[in-house]
């Protein structure tokens, strides 16, 4: 995930050491978290000694380090490593907590690629941990922003994400579905990608592609199919609720957090809320709108054969099943449910973290703090050959970010 996101000027080392170590080679961080999530989600009826361990409780297990990526990224370049511990431990435990009531209480579906309990859960999980544990005016530290180098480099890790994310969403689907909710998925993130660039002209005021939706917004049809709604939607319904998703990111990405900031006083530092948030809520309204047809005679087979060309095992999928609408309430209060657990634990997993230690706010977004950096790390020497030729720069001159500066502006 993070290597979609925009590093933080000063923190590149720490923000591309945790992706690495939490995400994506799967090394040092993750199997420790995907282990602790695993011991949390296999025990599910509360008895002694009741723990499940198979194949799929492992996966649920690393599934289960999605939501604190996801809240990782609202607070990077904020919190000390032991706060990250207090806090990777605390939102597997409210994560479980959370998919335990949803799915197992409520009877809600939310499976295939988890828009509301693993996206929305995640996000609003880490807006209310930062709310109490980020000292105040850290959105006006110069370091809290990209710079040229980082944003180009995380358009490798949205392609990645791109690529990979059907796969994703179809894990949990139906074996004879599961075709079906990747096309789905890609057709979802197709749609977040144009309506995404598109609003990003609109809402940049300019006519300009801002980097920042690029990176967000290409994914976030992904996040806004990932509910029920993969596994009934048209292709044509995939499109357009990828598109809603992509446009609910833009402009997330260029209102919202303002408000956030200016009003609400939360800081999120790499925009999780709006590419997490909000087209998770997507996620949430069209999964409650497909379920709502939902009917003896599509249960059956009769009406679902009519408009999908493969028959689902409702039995197996949903918990509800009289056809009275029944299984749309259940999906339809999932949401308000998952926001009002994520709240409470964040604020609780923030005020703990800030009570075990806090940083000062001239430490925060800066490498140095935790990691030994290069001599030359504030300075980065351009290629010789290139800027002699043009006689721009010269012998044993060095060109620099400046720190004040906007990201890729270069002093000389």
């Amino acid at each position: 995930d993070g290597f979609g996101l925009r590093q933080v000027r000063q923190a590149c080392y720490c923000k591309v050491w945790s992706e690495m170590a939490g995400n994506k080679t799967k090394t040092v961080l993750r199997p420790l978290v995907a282990a602790h999530a695993m011991l949390v989600t296999g025990h599910r009826d509360f008895k002694p000694f009741s723990l499940s361990l198979s194949f799929m409780d492992i996966i649920d297990g690393m599934y289960s380090t999605v939501p604190t990526l996801i809240s990782f990224g609202v607070m990077v370049g904020k919190m000390a490593p032991v706060q990250n511990v207090v806090l990777v431990f605390m939102n597997v435990l409210a994560y479980a907590f959370n998919y335990w009531v949803c799915i197992y209480v409520i009877g809600a579906f939310d499976g295939t690629g988890g828009s509301t309990i693993t996206h929305m859960f995640g996000a609003f999980f880490g807006a209310a941990c930062t709310a109490v544990a980020t000292p105040k005016g850290a959105e006006n530290d110069p370091d809290c922003c990209g710079r040229y180098q980082s944003d180009i480099f995380s358009l490798f890790g949205s392609l990645m994400i791109w690529a990979y994310y059907p796969s994703y969403n179809s894990f949990y689907a139906p074996s004879n579905a599961q075709q079906a909710v990747a096309i789905n998925t890609y057709l979802a993130l197709l749609g977040s990608s144009v309506s995404g660039l598109l609003a990003s002209a609109i809402f940049t005021g300019d006519i300009k592609l801002s980097i920042f939706d690029a990176q967000r917004s290409s994914i976030a049809g992904g996040v806004a199919i990932g509910s029920v709604a993969n596994l009934t939607a048209e292709p044509w319904e995939a499109i357009v609720i990828g598109a809603v998703g992509g446009i609910a990111c833009s402009w997330a990405g260029h209102y919202m957090r303002v408000f956030c900031v200016g009003r609400l006083k939360v800081h999120d530092t790499v925009g999780v809320m709006s590419m997490h948030g909000w087209p998770g809520l997507i996620g949430w309204i069209a999964g409650v709108i497909k379920l709502v047809p939902l009917n003896l005679d599509y249960l059956t087979g009769d009406r679902q054969s009519k408009n999908l060309a493969y028959i689902l095992p409702w039995e197996n999928i949903l918990q509800h099943q009289k056809g009275n609408g029944d299984a749309a309430i259940a999906q339809a209060v999932i949401a308000p449910m998952t926001i009002a657990i994520a709240l409470v634990t964040g604020l609780v997993a923030g005020a703990v973290s800030k009570k075990v230690t806090h940083l000062d706010i001239e430490l925060l977004f800066k490498d140095d703090t935790f990691f030994h950096i290069p001599d030359d790390f504030q300075k980065a020497n351009h290629d010789d050959d290139h800027h002699r030729a043009d006689g721009d720069v010269e012998e044993g001159q060095e060109v620099g970010f400046v720190n004040g500066g906007k990201a890729g502006e270069l002093a000389v």
